[in-house]
């Protein structure tokens, strides 16, 4: 029995255009101004000062200030990367890239707070109509609040790609639909793997052997709950949405914002299951957990071994750093080295929705990796003046060049025409990044990480870049828990291209 062509036909997908305003020339619209600004004063002072050497040399300098900007390999000018190597070792030289938390540390308080842009959150608690408990991080600057989901994707093996395609619109809709309200800032998505203890299987075995008469048979059981997880590692799954506190009551009442988001919560989790991902909110101590171990790996096996015996791992928010040194190029926690890439551009061409399957299957070599997808929707009156902006400004760019028209202008014409008739059909607009992070236990298996790493994002088309002189910050945005790097940017923006 075949199946029918319909169902044999993969439906392809557009990376969507990075947004930009463009001037004359080419270059951005900053930069046009700029030389604009420093030209007319040129020719002013040439013409009406009678001083043409003043002229020429304000010129020729606009000129020279202008190149540093138009130059931006990699998407980042010049200036933006001095003043970021500037930054960094400014960081290096007051001794702020060490954090030592602890009684014996150089925090305040003597606590294992986590390091970093981390270090001024809390945790609160609530419980949806439901009666599902819930934590929640309150983050001051910017009066935002972020849950988190656990989810368990139903896998596509056994699913056609009809189905597939279903699942693709659904969760276009749910991105679209979270943007509706105009506070949801962030939504955060992680897949990430860690070593299998084998605590919980073997915790199943001895309750399905518990009754059982053969003691050969359940010999056999416990040494295959003791063999089948070594060298295996086990996935996990879960989404943070961030909220924007709007109200001064939820911004200086926590409690406040826990209400709210008790009656809105019930809907975000079970409105995943049209995308095939089932999910429950986690509660504080959940956060706490994996946050914990992802900064110290070695407390993983008591962490899971407390889960499952159901007791409490009595480790507040306040203690769940740990001692970190940031590098330029590497970030080390508590015995572990980590290393942080970036999505420097999405996909050059169309691409399937199985693209990610190379990052997100499990590795025997990355026993430690994390990706985490980061969707920031637009509300729907800023989506609608966001893709026309975008569609005058591509066909203006398209319209300054004479004779034959590049590809590129004329695909992103085209991309920027479908996005506006998308919206206008009731599809949300959201701009997108991505985090890679691998942990291994020593320098040394570093460069083993990092090569097949790379080799995993070639195969999954996708262009990254180490995130230098930020891996700390880096690492703590990764962990999916509402940190967005945009809003903690250092780098001024008269440099920006």
């Amino acid at each position: 029995m075949t199946a029918p062509a319909a169902d044999l036909e993969i439906r392809l997908h557009r990376p969507g255009q990075r947004p930009k305003r463009v001037g004359f020339f080419g270059m951005s619209l900053k930069a046009s101004v700029y030389g604009i600004v420093g030209l007319l004063l040129g020719v002013v002072v040439w013409m009406w000062k009678q001083n043409g050497w003043l002229g020429l040399t304000i010129i020729v300098g606009t000129v020279l200030v202008l190149l540093p900007m138009v130059i931006a390999p990699g998407g980042r000018s010049f200036y933006e990367r001095t003043e970021h190597t500037m930054r960094w070792w400014s960081r290096k030289l007051n001794g702020s890239t060490v954090y030592r938390p602890g009684p014996h540390g150089r925090v305040p308080d003597g606590m294992y707070k986590l390091p970093g842009i981390l270090n001024q959150t809390t945790m609160h608690m609530g419980r949806d109509y439901l009666g599902n408990d819930f934590g929640i991080i309150h983050r001051r600057r910017g009066d935002q609040y972020t849950i988190v989901l656990d989810c368990y994707p139903g896998g596509d093996e056994a699913v056609t790609q009809a189905q597939r395609d279903l699942m693709t619109a659904d969760w276009g809709a749910y991105l679209a639909g979270i943007g509706l309200p105009g506070d949801v800032v962030l939504a955060a998505v992680t897949v990430e793997e860690i070593p299998a203890t084998g605590h919980r299987l073997a915790l199943e075995v001895e309750q399905d052997i518990s009754n059982s008469p053969s003691e050969l048979a359940s010999a056999m059981m416990r040494q295959s709950a003791i063999q089948f997880p070594a060298g295996k590692q086990q996935t996990m799954a879960r989404m943070a949405i961030t909220f924007k506190a709007k109200t001064k009551e939820h911004r200086t009442e926590p409690e406040e914002m826990a209400t709210d988001l008790a009656r809105r919560l019930p809907a975000l989790y079970e409105d995943l299951a049209g995308a095939g991902v089932e999910a429950v909110p986690m509660t504080a101590e959940e956060i706490t957990a994996f946050v914990h171990r992802s900064y110290d790996p070695s407390s993983e096996p008591l962490l899971e071994e407390l889960d499952i015996a159901g007791e409490s791992h009595g480790i507040a928010w306040e203690n769940a750093g740990a001692a970190t040194r940031t590098e330029w190029n590497h970030f080390r926690h508590a015995g572990a080295v980590s290393v942080v890439w970036e999505m420097q551009a999405p996909p050059d061409s169309v691409f399937p929705d199985t693209i990610l399957k190379p990052l997100l299957r499990p590795h025997d070599e990355l026993t430690r990796k994390r990706l985490t997808v980061f969707y920031r929707p637009f509300s729907a009156g800023d989506a609608a003046r966001s893709v026309n902006r975008e569609y005058k400004d591509a066909l203006n760019a398209l319209n300054q060049k004479k004779g034959v028209k590049s590809a590129q202008d004329e695909l992103r014409v085209e991309a920027s025409e479908q996005a506006r008739n998308e919206q206008v059909r009731g599809a949300g607009l959201v701009r997108y990044s991505a985090l890679m992070t691998v942990t291994v236990d020593s320098m040394e298996a570093l460069p083993t990480a990092a090569s097949i790493h790379d080799a995993l994002t070639a195969r999954a088309s996708l262009n990254v870049r180490r995130c230098y002189g930020f891996q700390d910050a880096a690492f703590a945005a990764a962990l999916g828990i509402g940190i967005n790097l945009a809003d903690h940017s250092t780098v001024s923006s008269l440099g920006k291209n």
